[in-house]
């Protein structure tokens, strides 16, 4: 439950605060009113844990996972499967989720429901939790009757996204230890093992191999200057962080990931597999195409794309365009994907092709992560070979001319 901070008057008149915890802002008041204590101010209070994951987002407002919002939306729907109320369900699912932000969120989403608000409206009230995906289609399952088996679709499509990202993340945890370890293993060589090695030939005097003297300057940077480096390179990570949120920088990185020749077709996978998968899912759940579109292109994280949907639903709106066609015009969405969606629209079958497109796309992503994974392994076995034989060659350069340093 959410964490309630308090400044009060007690029975006595005397100053008190304290911490409680309460479903509800309504609720922590009528248990401190309980205990004749009243409050005079009353505020949630968000865990350290939370505190420093906002810290770290760069003024960014809390978000939760997929995997989250599926759970929610399953737990949601399977209490009013079984005629649970509104109130009493919420209750029971905030209970539940470990995510303080969450918790915090159903809270209000709770008390605005006891007030007399549709479920949609509670949840529109917290955009960056709930998606107008999510609450357009809950929308639809409050004027339809049919919000069950619409929580049900959420949960579904938020379940599938969850496993496609988690399979992407599985997919980089060797690469990223890989290369972590290689990096240490060079750090650590560089940084202890080559002075001890590089201060007998400094002895000797004369001039170095070139290779050797890189290597020397190497370790004496990294050895006596590590703290600067550290506070470098924790600098220029947060300077590109900023950056890449400006304007500027995510017009830079929309037009890199449609530039680089291998990340540009596994970047257009994926977002034509989350175009069509949301889009699918809205029109399976029977809402208007064009809201449809307007709230699928929102899963579009590349404003290249995000301006072309906006075209595709011009054309549409005010041109009397098919699908397939505006799509077909921005140049931009494959060939496969328009002749597709234009057979759907024949067949009037338009979310079920949606739906297998979107399946496609899905194993085509996965296939295209496990090849990476795959090639990267000998990629960085080189790259980790060429680094250690580097410096093994620089330290085995002045041992062969050894005799030469002796005799000047």
């Amino acid at each position: 439950m959410p964490i309630y901070a308090y400044r009060a008057l007690d029975a006595a008149g005397k100053p008190a605060r304290g911490t409680l915890n309460a479903a509800s802002e309504s609720e922590a008041m009528a248990t401190l009113r309980s205990r004749a204590i009243y409050p005079v101010s009353l505020r949630a209070s968000q865990p350290f844990a939370l505190q420093v994951k906002r810290w770290f987002s760069f003024g960014r407002p809390a978000r939760i996972s997929s995997r989250d919002l599926a759970t929610f939306l399953r737990q949601l729907a399977t209490l009013l499967g079984a005629s649970i109320p509104y109130d009493a369900a919420l209750r029971m699912v905030q209970a539940e989720t470990s995510n303080a932000a969450l918790q915090a969120v159903l809270a209000d989403v709770r008390e605005r429901v006891v007030e007399g608000a549709y479920l949609a409206d509670a949840l529109e009230s917290h955009p960056h939790f709930f998606p107008a995906m999510v609450v357009n289609m809950v929308r639809s399952g409050e004027n339809s009757g049919a919000i069950v088996t619409i929580l049900g679709r959420l949960a579904a499509h938020y379940e599938t996204i969850n496993r496609l990202r988690t399979k992407i993340a599985s997919a980089l945890v060797y690469p990223v230890f890989m290369l972590v370890f290689s990096m240490a293993v060079v750090t650590f060589m560089v940084t202890f093992i080559v002075p001890k090695i590089t201060r007998l030939f400094t002895n000797f005097g004369g001039v170095l191999p070139l290779p050797t003297r890189i290597l020397i300057a190497i370790s004496d940077t990294v050895a006596n200057y590590w703290w600067l480096l550290i506070l470098l390179g924790v600098g220029a990570g947060w300077g590109s962080a900023w950056f890449l949120r400006s304007p500027k920088g995510r017009a830079l990185v929309d037009r890199l990931e449609l530039t680089i020749p291998v990340w540009r077709t596994f970047r257009r996978k994926l977002l034509m597999q989350r175009l069509c998968e949301t889009l699918a899912t809205m029109l399976r759940s029977g809402v208007e195409l064009n809201h449809a579109l307007q709230v699928s292109s929102e899963v579009l994280e590349n404003g290249i794309y995000l301006r072309a949907m906006h075209d595709v639903i011009f054309d549409i709106q005010n041109r009397g365009q098919q699908l397939s066609a505006a799509m077909r015009r921005t140049a931009l969405f494959p060939e496969d994907l328009c002749q597709m969606i234009a057979i759907g629209e024949e067949t009037a079958t338009l979310d079920a092709m949606l739906e297998n497109v979107a399946t496609r796309l899905a194993q085509e992503v996965t296939a295209t992560m496990d090849s990476a994974t795959a090639l990267f392994e000998p990629v960085m076995i080189l790259i980790m070979g060429g680094l250690v034989g580097f410096i093994v060659v620089s330290m085995l350069l002045p041992m062969l001319q050894l005799n030469q340093l002796v005799g000047q």
